[in-house]
């Protein structure tokens, strides 16, 4: 990988897990030290986020991370939950054996990276989690879906697993097996209900810690 792009992904994944506070300022020369580059491939890099929304334009050479406003939070999980419910119901009736095997798949991915103690442990749980996520997206046959998808799990707040407790994190992986077992099952309106629950106990936690 170019350093650019590693320059890039690094911050990405960063933000994606709210590494930086929202509001805190980041500067060319203080992130191209910590990651031992030069200034070149971070100014890139701010400017790419820049224009994924993830960190705001500064005069001085530097950019602002990203404040989510509590109203962004609500209008996003709401979104979500009207189209994740959508996508579990087609799901429910299009999923495969293989696409039902991945989900199972990232939801040990995600089991195993709770229980574990790794530096990067809240970013490898977020990680398998938005696949988890893209996965039943791409069960549902549907391509509007996929696009949608694409934004709406980039955004800090769906990887927000910082604010949960190590209890919070499992039944979060509790719910996703419910929603596996409703997908076998070929269930669609119990994969609905399972994914509604799933985002509305996601969205009070969010609620909780503002």
């Amino acid at each position: 990988m170019k350093i650019g792009e590693r320059v890039y992904q690094t911050l990405r994944r960063r933000l994606m897990v709210n590494h930086y506070e929202p509001g805190a300022h980041l500067r060319e020369e203080v992130v191209a030290e910590e990651l031992g580059v030069s200034r070149t491939p971070v100014r890139n890099a701010f400017h790419r986020l820049i224009s994924e929304g993830l960190l705001s334009q500064e005069k001085s050479r530097g950019a602002t991370v990203t404040g989510w406003s509590k109203s962004d939070t609500e209008d996003i999980f709401k979104l979500r939950i009207l189209l994740e419910g959508h996508a579990a119901t087609l799901a429910a009736q299009h999923i495969t054996p293989e696409q039902l095997d991945n989900l199972i798949m990232e939801n040990d991915s995600m089991r195993e990276a709770i229980a574990g103690k790794s530096s990067d442990r809240i970013e490898r749980i977020a990680q398998a989690n938005k696949r988890f996520h893209e996965g039943l997206f791409d069960a549902s046959g549907q391509g509007y879906l996929r696009m949608f998808a694409r934004t709406l799990l980039h955004l800090p707040m769906v990887s927000g697993f910082f604010i949960y407790s190590r209890d919070e994190m499992e039944e979060s992986v509790r719910q996703h097996q419910e929603i596996i077992t409703a997908l076998q099952a070929g269930n669609e309106d119990w994969a609905k209900a399972a994914m509604t629950c799933h985002l509305n106990g996601a969205l009070e936690r969010f609620r909780r810690s503002r």
